[in-house]
């Protein structure tokens, strides 16, 4: 399958099945630095992937400076859950529990912190070293693989597409999960908050969340619209609850 900013082909080689990752040549730039070059990008996945915690990830990931430069890496099970939202496999119950391990998910990462020399990850603009946290950057639920479990709903398989990495506050980590559902689904947000806070122990500045989806979804409205006529009217109903100054 084709993603943005990749394309992704399932491959036989000596080692075993494994995940080809290629970039696009019209693929996304990095939305936090579009001079990042896809080497930069494939070698930062490699880092987080090797160095997060609590949540399952592509093991074997390996970076080959070929011409294009790719990266190989284990095949996991599941589905997106956004694609078993989209089969109607997901009712708002089951909904809400994936996004209570999701947030359980999210924490594990967010127990990573900032080694002194930054590891091969940059920082988002105006982060406090002394503070940061592993960040995903990319968090929602077209990353993350679910399967069913018989009699417990679904259980997380995978989280996949890390280029995005970075370190930085933990609040710009819940952006994607709220421009993308929660500001459709407001209970999804308590669920997924209950799970974070569970795994973590940690309270959750949602202020700094909402400002942040605030500023996200007015760059999204002007520069890439969604096709979606629903969720572009909760976007415009949710950036008219901000200032066009807030930042």
């Amino acid at each position: 399958r084709d993603g943005r900013e990749h394309h992704l082909f399932r491959v036989s080689l000596a080692a075993g099945e494994r995940m080809l990752k290629v970039p696009r040549l019209d693929g996304l730039p990095d939305p936090f630095d579009a001079t990042r070059t896809s080497a930069e990008r494939l070698l930062c996945e490699a880092w987080a992937v090797q160095n997060t915690r609590g949540l399952p990830v592509p093991g074997s990931y390996e970076v080959h400076p070929t011409e294009p430069i790719c990266a190989t890496m284990e095949v996991l099970p599941g589905i997106a859950a956004e694609q078993a939202l989209e089969r109607g496999q997901l009712d708002e119950e089951m909904l809400n529990r994936v996004c209570l391990s999701m947030g359980k998910a999210l924490a594990g990462t967010h127990s990573v912190k900032r080694p002194g020399d930054g590891g091969f990850l940059p920082e988002l603009d105006g982060t406090d070293p002394s503070t940061a946290r592993l960040l995903h950057l990319d968090f929602h639920l077209g990353n993350v693989l679910i399967r069913p479990r018989a009699g417990m709903g679904w259980e997380i398989t995978g989280v996949l597409d890390w280029t995005c990495a970075r370190w930085g506050p933990a609040e710009a980590d819940f952006v994607e999960m709220q421009v993308s559902v929660f500001v459709m689904n407001p209970r999804a947000r308590d669920a997924f908050v209950a799970g974070y806070r569970q795994a973590s122990g940690r309270a959750v500045n949602l202020a700094e969340v909402e400002r942040r989806s605030a500023i996200e979804i007015r760059r999204r409205l002007a520069d890439d619209p969604p096709e979606s006529a629903r969720l572009r009217g909760y976007w415009e109903a949710y950036a008219q609850r901000y200032p066009a100054t807030v930042a």
